[in-house]
């Protein structure tokens, strides 16, 4: 009975013992980056940018085909998106890693921004909502993500501008000028 207790005590011991180590696992390394990437564009300032990614990201916004490389280009890409679309947010899903890739689950809430030049980023300008679930694969050097492709379905954010966005949805997907 004395062993058992022992054993047993033991057992709890190491349990609580182990919980900060386990604590830092690559999985939740994965969860803390992922929710600094959603806290990232959540807070609509790219000030703490480089605390969640690296000043050389390689980051795509798959269909869209826009992106950036590097730290300038990050800045002209993240400021774009935070004016287009000002009410926006991300919920997160979820999250893993293996090793030094992995990926992001989410979902994009926002609104239409109100768009003057065609050529902005933004899509038509309707101020409808719309929401849709994409994932983002990513690379991690350190703590950061250096790498960032993002993929969700265009054409279900477009469904949800119409009828509003009507001329405006024909001509992003070429079917007039």
């Amino acid at each position: 009975m004395k062993q058992t207790i022992a054993v047993t005590v033991l057992c709890v011991t190491m349990v609580l013992m182990g919980a900060p180590v386990r604590a830092k696992t690559p999985q939740s390394q994965c969860a803390q980056i992922s929710q600094k990437w959603a806290d990232f564009w959540n807070g609509h300032d790219f000030a703490p940018a480089f605390d969640v990614f690296t000043k050389d990201v390689v980051y795509e916004d798959v269909p869209t085909v826009m992106g950036a490389s590097g730290a300038k280009e990050f800045r002209a890409f993240a400021q774009g998106f935070f004016d287009a679309f000002p009410t926006t947010r991300f919920e997160l899903g979820q999250s893993a890693c293996h090793g030094q890739e992995g990926f992001i689950e989410w979902t994009w809430i926002g609104e239409d921004g109100r768009v003057e030049d065609p050529l902005a980023p933004g899509f038509c300008g309707t101020g409808k909502p719309f929401m849709v679930r994409g994932v983002a694969v990513i690379e991690i050097k350190g703590h950061r993500i250096s790498r960032n492709a993002d993929y969700w379905d265009f054409a279900t954010v477009l469904r949800q501008l119409l009828p509003e966005g009507q001329d405006c949805v024909a001509r992003l997907l070429g079917f007039r000028e």
